[in-house]
């Protein structure tokens, strides 16, 4: 390990599970990235996952970081274990690629950013919603000037994609779901939906992609998100009703031992208001099962609007009001072949949109990275003041969730 970058980027994973073996997956498509050690306490795991890569495995993150010569480490594990491996990868001198949520915490978020600034190393948080041509686009119409001054986000569902490494990635929304739950709709594991592992349930979930979505949107030109003042929310578990009014027979009694088995104690609706310090306001959405209609993200400014799913843009011309929609698959076409060659390369074998090639081309130099670890802390103040608000009844102050949380 070191400053100076080798080629290809070596990559160290710590974690074999589900996350893991899709990270390395994908990694296999991605030029110039070399997955060369596995670390898992689970150490079939490991094993098996490295023989996969060409790779070696080690029991734990710290022998891997004592033994292997890395340029970055890959944490896929429980949100709350993110913090201390992050920590100890980026003082071993690795750059560290973390998957969301950033942490179980604003306080161990705030430890792994503090650490990076320390160690000089990059940190990078997942969030494929950044990188999305909705996205993109919207980011775009807003920094030219065309949404006018942003004065109301909304963070619900927007498209975005599920990737598998097969360089075919599946088109997803993400955010409110009508209907979804992990494990208890069949996929997905027991951690997941229990608190003392996952760290909570749906606002970190699928919440911490929306909300860092809408900062990025909501804020500065380079990506610098809006600072958040206060925070109202409330949570709501509404699963296991959900099944005891369906009644106890058949697929319902599979969801509801499934329930039980489990240890489901997390939320899995949740509504919140958020307001910035400048002035500016989002609401925020977010949902495993829900009894309603999608609602999309968006973004709105005084000259105009952008709704993300479908895509379509709200201003006025010459006093007539339009709704427009958009050739975005022109956009992504122009955008990456005006990139060169590895543009090209990358849209033609589906991996434009996948945060780990962003994230291979940013430490290789070719690329700037976007402030992903700054998103992903700021969305962490969301996250945590919407369960402190939940827990307290009323609205909280930015000073009470970061100070509740140190």
């Amino acid at each position: 390990m070191g400053a100076q970058l080798t080629e290809p980027v070596r990559i160290g994973i710590v974690g074999a599970g589900n996350r893991g073996r899709n990270h390395a997956a994908r990694y296999d498509s991605i030029p110039g990235a070399e997955v060369v050690a596995v670390a898992d306490v689970d150490e079939p795991k490991a094993q098996a996952l490295a023989e996969q890569c060409g790779a070696e495995s080690y029991p734990d993150h710290e022998s891997m970081l004592g033994a292997a010569d890395l340029d970055a480490a890959n944490v896929c594990v429980h949100a709350t274990l993110h913090a201390d491996i992050a920590v100890d990868a980026l003082e071993a001198g690795a750059h560290v690629f973390c998957e969301k949520p950033m942490a179980g915490s604003h306080a161990d978020a705030r430890r792994m950013s503090e650490a990076a600034d320390r160690t000089g190393q990059r940190l990078a948080v997942q969030n494929q919603l950044l990188y999305t041509a909705e996205t993109q686009a919207a980011k775009t119409l807003a920094d030219a000037g065309e949404l006018g001054r942003i004065y109301h986000g909304i963070a619900a569902r927007s498209p975005g994609f599920a990737f598998g490494g097969d360089g075919d990635p599946e088109e997803v929304p993400l955010g409110a779901r009508r209907r979804g739950t992990p494990y208890v709709d069949g996929y997905g594991s027991p951690p997941f939906v229990r608190e003392e592992t996952a760290g909570g349930g749906v606002v970190l979930d699928l919440g911490s992609y929306t909300v860092g979505q809408l900062l990025y949107l909501m804020g500065s030109s380079d990506g610098e998100p809006p600072a958040v003042e206060r925070v109202r929310g409330e949570t709501f578990q509404t699963v296991p009703e959900r099944f005891d009014a369906e009644g106890g027979s058949g697929e319902s009694s599979e969801y509801a031992r499934r329930i039980e088995e489990s240890g489901y104690d997390v939320e899995d609706v949740s509504a919140a208001f958020v307001t910035f310090e400048d002035g500016s306001v989002l609401s925020v959405r977010a949902s495993w099962s829900r009894y309603m209609e999608d609602e999309s993200s968006a973004v709105v400014g005084t000259e105009g609007g952008v709704r993300l799913d479908p895509f379509e843009y709200f201003s006025t011309v010459a006093d007539v009001e339009m709704r427009a929609s958009a050739d975005l698959e022109e956009y992504l076409f122009r955008r990456q072949f005006l990139a060169g060659e590895r543009g090209r390369a990358a849209y033609e074998s589906g991996i434009w949109a996948d945060p780990l090639y962003h994230w291979v081309e940013s430490l290789r130099g070719r690329a700037d990275p976007l402030p992903t670890d700054d998103l992903a802390l700021e969305s962490m103040v969301v996250t945590d003041g919407i369960y402190r608000s939940a827990e307290l009844g009323r609205e909280v102050a930015r000073e009470e969730v970061v100070e509740e949380t140190e």
